[in-house]
């Protein structure tokens, strides 16, 4: 039941409607029905669906070291371009895990310049 009135909410806030109107026009149709104790639950569905059109459409810029940001950023000034993204737009997260380089996952695509992707592969060349 929260699930359907997080997607009407979210449906209403796409179509341009403000989101403290649309907020408050859903909180009156839950009065009406005497179902405002939904709300806490219809916030948590809500905060799924935002996450799960920021996952489909953010792309994300892994580095490994904070200082790599700028490298990053200059190597994938092409891909970015290419589809249509402004480098405002990139969330950057640190991943130790990378050793060195860059990954840059979102809409649809991974390009991978990461050392471990490297490191992965002479390792399992060497042990085949």
């Amino acid at each position: 039941m929260e699930t359907a009135y997080a997607q009407a909410l979210w449906q209403m806030i796409q179509s341009g409607t403000a989101p403290k109107k649309a907020l408050s026009a859903l909180h009156e149709v839950l009065a009406l029905r005497g179902r405002t104790a939904l709300m806490p639950r219809i916030a948590r569905a809500f905060a799924r669906i935002a996450a799960r059109d920021q996952a489909r459409s953010g792309i994300v810029l892994s580095v490994a070291q904070k200082k790599d940001e700028k490298l990053g950023l200059k190597a994938i000034k092409d891909i970015l371009k290419e589809m249509s993204v402004k480098a405002d737009e990139v969330a950057l997260n640190v991943d130790e895990s990378l050793v060195g380089g860059w990954r840059l996952e979102g809409r649809g695509r991974l390009v991978d310049a990461s050392w471990k992707k490297d490191l992965l592969s002479i390792y399992n060349r060497s042990i085949a």
